[in-house]
């Protein structure tokens, strides 16, 4: 009976007095934690990676003409080309992507720890902080591979540094997006189900801006023209609002 006191074992009073971690401490400890998850389970980029090579070869023989490359042909049938190949690669990248956010707590769910992690005495704009990184990670891992792809099959060769930044862009907000609806649909029932209900109409805008934005670079036009461009403006606007929105409504869209 040595270890009791007055508010209750001394290992109670310890962890109540633990100090509560920082958020980036938090945050880059649970990124971690995700990182390692997937190396040894390895049961989300193989098959964001799987599925966007399968498309992406399907696709190839759905565009006639493709010899000529991106761009070729006038300048009005080569805009009208790069829309075309955008299109198929921005839709690639949203199906890719819609696998990973299905599966961004499912860990968690699998070994029955995600009624743990919400009860640590942590921040859950963290959690979720960890998770969009996470997210983000896969996909720039998928488009590192998948644009090489699209590239070889249709003649690409225009603009990648700034197609770089664009893909940024677009990769951040849909990393936002997709992370807090998956936080959303983290505890329903149907949550494969739900997710792609809800973020669909929210990542509407930006696979539009992605495929306008990819086009005009590939058809020729400079950065100057595409960053003036309200694609490029709304782009940022999502980016920015989701990131905020996600980080101070973690708290409740958990539960």
């Amino acid at each position: 009976m040595g270890d009791v006191t007055v508010g209750g074992t001394r290992s109670d009073v310890a962890l109540r007095a633990r100090p509560r971690p920082g958020f980036g401490r938090a945050t880059l400890a649970l990124l971690v934690k995700d990182l390692r998850a997937e190396l040894r389970a390895r049961d989300t980029l193989p098959p964001m990676l799987a599925f966007a090579l399968a498309v992406a070869l399907l696709l190839a023989f759905s565009l006639p003409g493709t010899g000529e490359g991106v761009g070729a042909g006038g300048a009005r049938r080569g805009l009208a080309t790069a829309q075309v190949v955008a299109g198929f690669l921005w839709v690639t990248v949203l199906f890719s992507g819609l696998i990973a956010f299905a599966r961004t707590y499912e860990s968690e769910r699998a070994e029955g720890a995600l009624d743990a992690v919400l009860l640590m005495p942590l921040d859950r704009g963290a959690l979720f902080a960890a998770k969009a990184l996470a997210n983000l990670g896969y996909l720039v891992v998928t488009e590192a591979v998948l644009v090489p792809v699209f590239a070889l099959l249709w003649g690409i060769d225009a603009g990648w540094a700034p197609f770089a930044g664009v893909t940024l862009l677009v990769d951040v907000g849909f990393a936002a997006i997709g992370t807090l609806f998956a936080s959303l649909a983290a505890q329903t029932r149907s949550r494969e189900l739900l997710l792609p209900v809800l973020a669909l109409p929210a990542l509407v805008p930006v696979f539009i801006a992605a495929v306008e934005l990819s086009a005009g670079l590939w058809s020729g036009s400079g950065l100057a023209a595409v960053s003036g461009s309200g694609w490029f403006a709304i782009l940022v606007a999502f980016d920015v609002v989701f990131a905020v929105v996600g980080g101070i409504t973690a708290e409740h869209a958990l539960g």
